[in-house]
């Protein structure tokens, strides 16, 4: 539940960004003023009266308050102009963004990696009586139903029970490499996303500047200093989208990692204390309560 409520979070945090980005003009310019006349009758009155009182000042306070707008005309040359290409590219890395990241939040939940209620039970049978070939049939096949990735590396433990601790943590290892790949499954491609969309959003700005300086040329008498401003701001429409699109992926990728990791230490913590019981050295002494990392466990959390 707490995984669902993140992942809305961060999708409605993304549509409230991008629809307070573009909302301010969406109707034509001749609608919006319409409507602007209408439903704010005194706001024009203390205009006017303002513009009286202090007319050097006007045209200063209505450039501050305008802002930047994007109508149709300019979401048209956003994304079917001449960076078209690299914004509809910035637009499916972002929808790609939500989508791994909601997954992966899901897939590292601590009820999915490590059920409580399957490693109590485990470990306290382990500790009920002799392993014998019975028992280690039947909490093979526990393991095999319950399919999470702790209950992988218990299978194992189980099936290697009477041997030393060493060889049975030797033989986890072998199998924890493919095991841990699933636990960090998609997390390199948010990584690449994130550096990925500075790319794409620079590469979209100068692309809309050499349009920009292109209509320039072909303009002729007065204007061109306007026509130069508006086709920049707008080509660095596509920076600070492919900015924006990159911090949400850098964030949640460190996030994700640091899941990954603290996943890894308690698998850690639990393997060692199932090797504890199964192998043929028995039960650890004071000296050796302190568990031992498993080597691929170890390698993994180190090489993050």
């Amino acid at each position: 539940m707490k995984t669902r409520l993140f992942g809305f979070a961060l999708l409605a945090l993304i549509v409230q960004g991008f629809g307070s980005f573009i909302s301010p003009a969406l109707l034509p310019a001749q609608e919006a003023e319409a409507i602007t006349a209408v439903s704010s009758p005194a706001v024009e009155s203390t205009k006017s009266s303002a513009e009286k009182t202090a007319p050097g000042k006007t045209d200063r306070a209505e450039v501050g308050q305008a802002g930047l707008t994007l109508g149709w005309t300019q979401l048209r040359e956003l994304f079917l102009g001449f960076s078209s290409v690299p914004m509809w590219t910035l637009v499916g890395c972002s929808v790609l963004t939500v989508m791994l990241v909601i997954e992966r939040l899901t897939a590292l939940q601590s009820r999915r990696v490590m059920p409580r209620a399957f490693v109590t039970r485990f470990l306290q049978r382990l500790r009920e009586g002799p392993l014998d070939a019975a028992k280690v049939q039947e909490l093979t096949e526990v393991c095999r139903e319950n399919g999470s990735p702790i209950s992988n590396f218990f299978a194992i433990v189980v099936a290697n029970a009477g041997r030393p601790a060493f060889e049975i943590r030797v033989t986890v290892s072998d199998f924890a490499d493919s095991e841990l790949f699933h636990l960090r499954k998609h997390i390199r491609a948010i990584s690449g996303l994130a550096m990925l969309a500075p790319l794409l959003g620079l590469f979209g700005t100068v692309l809309g500047m050499i349009s920009a300086f292109h209509a320039l040329s072909q303009q002729s008498g007065s204007g061109k200093t306007e026509l130069l401003a508006s086709g920049i701001s707008l080509a660095l429409i596509a920076t600070a989208s492919g900015l924006g699109v990159a911090i949400t992926a850098s964030a949640a990728y460190y996030y994700l990692l640091g899941r990954v990791d603290r996943l890894i230490q308690e698998m850690d913590v639990l393997t060692n204390q199932a090797v504890a019981l199964v192998s043929s050295d028995g039960q650890p002494s004071d000296a050796d309560k302190k568990p031992r990392r498993i080597p691929a466990l170890a390698s993994e959390q180190k090489s993050a």
